[in-house]
């Protein structure tokens, strides 16, 4: 009699035991919002579930700093970290280098067949053969006009310093580096010329820089939303404050600055953490699989305004979509846009003197 108690004991506190080990059981995803929405979560925690027999949460934090991705990386506090494209192999955060992320198996990853023949194995992000993230979106840091302003859309950069516009426009207070390279651009820099600190760091420059911040309404971080930039006439934007500021009756649309457009490509990436965990890893990998599924690459345009990277999704898109984001070619990432460069650790910090320098300008 004992030995059955003490047998139905032990077994109830190993169902116990399986049990807390499955209520535990989470994916954590550090990432820009509204790459990982709720919507798109459900979907795929009932999609684990079904593949793999397992009860995954998958718990989301965003970020407003690459930083961020860095620390959160060598913390081992994330699973899945979306950097843009020039930060895993940057002299600041090495993430690769390092060891601090894990390379893909494209295997789990059906859907990176479907996008963009330039992003697959692209340079930034492979190493020795082996790929270490998958593109979600790509995009500019943009002219964004308010159409009941511009019933024409602006045709240079110049428009954010005509005094006509001083408080009423946004810029981003993260990326300092993008309003440096604009600033660049508007001053008749050559596309490669903006990324070079030793030709950005003029009086002229810096001028412009101190005008654009002490002039500017707002600074958003992370990404613009509609609360940033309704009832302005300008911000320079990713874009993800359209959808909302449409439903709130504001249409907001990218101009095509003759200087040109810096953009980016932000990617998933798998920490190293879960090198000792191929169960882990394979749903993380179903994870970056199901962002690049039709469903969440249409919900990405239509919810962020953002430009996908699968290319299959263009019969799911209305035409004035497909205009818009251009699906009908391939090659429009690597023609319209001047895609950021990887900075030295030297050129980073001469950008953040420049910037901290204009934010003096600020009125307290």
């Amino acid at each position: 009699m004992l030995f059955r108690m003490f047998r139905g004991m032990f077994l109830f506190a190993l169902i116990w035991c399986f049990g807390q080990f499955a209520e535990a059981e989470e994916l954590r995803i550090l990432c820009w919002e509204g790459y990982a929405a709720p919507e798109y979560t459900a979907s795929f925690e009932q999609l684990v579930k079904e593949k793999f027999g397992l009860d995954v949460t998958v718990i989301v934090r965003n970020v407003s700093d690459p930083q961020e991705f860095f620390d959160g990386i060598r913390g081992k506090t994330v699973d899945l970290i979306s950097p843009a494209h020039n930060i895993p192999k940057s002299e600041r955060w090495p993430l690769i280098q390092a060891g601090l992320v894990l390379p893909l198996n494209l295997d789990n990853i059906p859907n990176y067949a479907q996008i963009i023949p330039t992003l697959q194995h692209a340079e930034y992000i492979t190493e020795n053969g082996q790929v270490y993230g998958a593109p979600i979106v790509y995009g500019p840091y943009g002219l964004a006009y308010n159409t009941a302003v511009f019933p024409e859309a602006p045709t240079s950069w110049q428009v954010l310093w005509d005094p006509q516009y001083h408080g009423k426009y946004a810029i981003s207070a993260d990326y300092h580096e993008a309003n440096i390279y604009t600033a660049g651009l508007a001053a008749g820099l050559s596309k490669e010329q903006i990324f070079q600190f030793t030709a950005v760091s003029t009086t002229k420059i810096q001028r412009r820089i101190d005008e654009l911040a002490q002039y500017a309404t707002t600074l958003w971080v992370g990404v613009d939303t509609a609360d940033d930039l309704q009832g302005l006439a300008l911000s320079t934007a990713w874009g993800f404050a359209f959808p909302e500021l449409q439903r709130r009756g504001e249409i907001w649309k990218m101009a095509e600055p003759k200087e040109g457009t810096t953009g980016w490509v932000d990617n998933w990436m798998i920490s190293a953490n879960l090198k000792d965990n191929p169960t882990m890893k394979a749903i993380a990998e179903a994870w970056i699989n199901h962002s690049l599924s039709p469903d969440v690459q249409v919900g990405y345009v239509r919810n962020i305004a953002q430009f996908p990277v699968n290319l299959s999704i263009k019969d799911r898109l209305t035409p004035e979509e497909n205009a818009t984001y251009h699906l009908d070619d391939p090659t429009y990432f690597e023609q319209h846009f001047v895609l950021w460069k990887i900075l030295s650790r030297d050129d980073q910090d001469g950008f953040r003197r420049m910037w901290k320098k204009a934010m003096q300008k600020r009125a307290p």
